[in-house]
C-alpha cells in the first residue's frame, strides 16, 4: 500500500500515488487522526472491498466488561441494566494484541492477569452538599490489580521464572489497558452510568476481558465503518427514484471530486466493475483507528493466506491420491495442471518509507454484560 503517515500531523493529508502496475492495492491517504480516517483505496474487487469493511469491524479485538458483580445496588436501575451499561463502555484496547490473551487460551480459572482486566466502581452519595442526585459516570471506575500477576522483582536471588508468552504479555501490556476512554481528560465528557439519591449505593466488581465483535458488538473497535464506489453511478448499480431532475434531487457525493464525470455520449459498458472505494472508519476510542486499519488488513491476509493453503493442501491430496491409483473413478489425467502460489508479494513501497510508515499498511451479536450476585471474586 503505497503512501506515508506522518504521526506528528493529525490534519487532512493529501498524499500522491506513485504511478505503477494497475493491477496492485494502492492507497490514498486523504484524512487521518485519532479517531477518523478517510482514504481511497483501488486495484482491488468490489469482494476484498467489503471484506476490510467488515474485517476492520468484526474481527479486530478489544477488551470490553464482559462480567460484572455486584455487591451492592441500591441506585434505581436495576443490575441487569447496570450491567448493561458498563459492557457498553469503551476501555482503552492498545497493543491488546500482544498484551492480553484470549480467555480459550489462558490455563487459569476464573481470570487472571494474563486474560483479564478487573475494574471496580465504588460509589457512596451521602447528599451533604446540598446536592439532591449524583451522576455516576466511567470516571468513576478504577482498574484493580487481576489476581495471578507476575511477582515482584526480588533484589536478593535471581528474577522469577516467567515463560515466554508471559514475557511478551507483559513488555507489551499498555500501562493504562483497561481504563475507560477519556478518564481524566476534561475535553472528554465521561459516560453517564446512573444517577444516585441520597443514601443511595452501588459497589461493584466487573471483570473485562479480550474479545471481538463477530462474538459480541461491544468488542467492535469501531462505531462506524463504510465505504462508497461510483459516485456518478455510472455502473447503475443504483436505481435512484426521482419526479422530475434525476441529479436534482440525488446531488452528488463529496467523493464525486475525484472521478471525472461521465460522457453522455459513450455507449454503456456492461462489463464495467469498480475499482476505486471511498472508506470512511470511526473509532470508538479504544484503539487509534490507524492501527484498526493495519490490524484489519494483516487479519484479512492472513485469512486469505489459510485459504491459499487449505486449497493447496486439498489440491495435493487429489494429486498423491491420483498417483497412487486409488481413484475411484479410473481417470488417469487429463494433461492439465493446476498450481497456485503461496506466497503474499508485498506492494510497491516508495524508496525511504519503511514498513511501519505505510499510511494503512459489520458486526454480529446482542449488548450488555453478563452479571453475578454476592460471593467471594
Amino acid at each position: 500500500m503505497n503512501g506515508y503517515y506522518d504521526p506528528q500531523q493529525h490534519q487532512s493529508t493529501n498524499i500522491e500515488i506513485p504511478q505503477g502496475p494497475t493491477n496492485q492495492p494502492r492507497l490514498l491517504l486523504r484524512n487521518l487522526n485519532e479517531t477518523d480516517a478517510t482514504f481511497h483505496l483501488s486495484g482491488v474487487e468490489l469482494a476484498y472491498a467489503n471484506s476490510l469493511r467488515r474485517v476492520m469491524m468484526a474481527d479486530v479485538p478489544t477488551i470490553a466488561i464482559d462480567q460484572v458483580l455486584f455487591m451492592q445496588n441500591t441506585t434505581p436501575l436495576a443490575d441487569e441494566m447496570i450491567a448493561h451499561r458498563l459492557g457498553l463502555i469503551p476501555l482503552i484496547s492498545r497493543n491488546v494484541s500482544k498484551g492480553l490473551r484470549y480467555t480459550r487460551d489462558c490455563d487459569c480459572d476464573e481470570g487472571c492477569y494474563y486474560c483479564m482486566v478487573t475494574l471496580r466502581l465504588k460509589v457512596t452519595f451521602s447528599g451533604n452538599d446540598g446536592e439532591q442526585f449524583m451522576r455516576v459516570t466511567s470516571d468513576m471506575l478504577e482498574v484493580v490489580p487481576s489476581p495471578g500477576g507476575p511477582p515482584p522483582p526480588n533484589p536478593y536471588g535471581p528474577p522469577p521464572e516467567l515463560s515466554e508468552e508471559d514475557r511478551i504479555i507483559i513488555n507489551n501490556r499498555d500501562p493504562e489497558m483497561g481504563q475507560p476512554i477519556g478518564k481524566g481528560n476534561p475535553t472528554v465528557p465521561p459516560i453517564l452510568i446512573a444517577k444516585m439519591g441520597k443514601g443511595q449505593e452501588i459497589d461493584v466488581l466487573c471483570k473485562a476481558y479480550k474479545g471481538i465483535a463477530k462474538h459480541h458488538a461491544k468488542w467492535s473497535p469501531l462505531s462506524t465503518v463504510a465505504f462508497e464506489y461510483d459516485p456518478y453511478n455510472k455502473l447503475r448499480h443504483t436505481t435512484h427514484w426521482f419526479e422530475t431532475d434525476e441529479r436534482a434531487e440525488w446531488p452528488l457525493s463529496s467523493n464525486a471530486a475525484f472521478e471525472p464525470p461521465p460522457n453522455p455520449a459513450e455507449p454503456f459498458d456492461y462489463n464495467a466493475v469498480p475499482s476505486t472505494f471511498y472508506f470512511s472508519a470511526e473509532s470508538v476510542g479504544s484503539i487509534p483507528v490507524r492501527s484498526v486499519v493495519e490490524q484489519g488488513l494483516d487479519l484479512l491476509i492472513e485469512g486469505l493466506a489459510n485459504v491459499v493453503l487449505g486449497v493447496q493442501k486439498e489440491i495435493g491430496g487429489e494429486e498423491e491420491e491420483g498417483e497412487d491409483g486409488a481413484a475411484a473413478d479410473g481417470v488417469v489425467g487429463d494433461g492439465m495442471g493446476v498450481g497456485m502460489g503461496g506466497g503474499l508479494v508485498e506492494p510497491n513501497i516508495p524508496a525511504g518509507i519503511g514498513q511501519d510508515q505505510m499510511a494503512m499498511a459489520g458486526g454480529y451479536g446482542g449488548y450488555g454484560s453478563q452479571q453475578g450476585y454476592g460471593g467471594s471474586w
